[in-house]
């Protein structure tokens, strides 16, 4: 027994792949729903949950609405692992065999107040042979609603911010978030953020079935 006392806490998600259905955007009334509520994978992450997503996706792009159930603190740029944000990783050819980043990985970060003039950014980090023109932040789209003991984030994607985003031809990208909190633990998708450099590892995002 004493040999299993030293066994290392392993994510039983770190031995399976993740495939979530994903719903078409119908209308913004429509879109706070449960055929677009995000399965949580918290409990299996050792986590608690204090946040709901909503994802959707049409021609235009993908769209999310975080429901976090804390106060907001505060926020930073370029620390914003320190405070409160919200980490969006979407991969729009699911290269799971890639290890490594490329152009058609994406990392942007939402924030509920401007920080430095904006609500959003992208930060993705490339190698230098396989990258992509950085998202104007002003063309990221979130719109935010603040109360006294939780927050509400509205994110709107285009899909010209989206290297490779093509509905014709794919119906399928890789895709995973990370809920920061000031001074408390975060909540991820489907691979924890304390065992993975997520922003590094593509390979381990969830696989998402864009249904037509």
């Amino acid at each position: 027994m004493k040999e299993l006392e030293n066994f290392p806490n392993l994510k039983i998600l770190n031995f399976f792949d993740v495939f979530v259905d994903v719903e078409k955007y119908r209308s913004k009334a429509k879109f706070l729903s449960k055929k677009h509520l995000l399965k949580s994978f918290s409990s299996l992450l050792n986590e608690e949950e204090f946040a709901k997503v909503y994802m959707a996706f049409d021609e235009k792009g993908l769209y999310f609405i975080f429901d976090v159930k804390v106060p907001f603190t505060k926020a930073f740029f370029p620390e914003y692992q320190r405070a409160d944000s919200i980490e969006i990783f979407i991969d729009t050819r699911s290269l799971k065999t890639k290890g490594y980043i490329t152009k058609f990985c994406h990392h942007f970060v939402f924030f509920p107040e401007d920080i430095k003039g904006y609500k959003a950014r992208e930060i993705t980090r490339f190698r230098q042979d396989d990258m992509h023109t950085l998202s104007d932040p002003k063309d990221l789209k979130v719109d935010s609603i603040i109360k006294p003991k939780s927050y509400m984030l509205d994110i709107h994607i285009p899909s010209f911010c989206l290297t490779g985003y093509n509905l014709v031809d794919i119906n399928y990208l890789s895709f995973t978030y990370k809920v920061n909190r000031y001074q408390m633990p975060a909540q991820n998708f489907c691979v924890s953020s304390n065992e993975h450099a997520i922003e590094k590892s593509p390979h381990l995002w969830a696989k998402m079935n864009l249904k037509k």
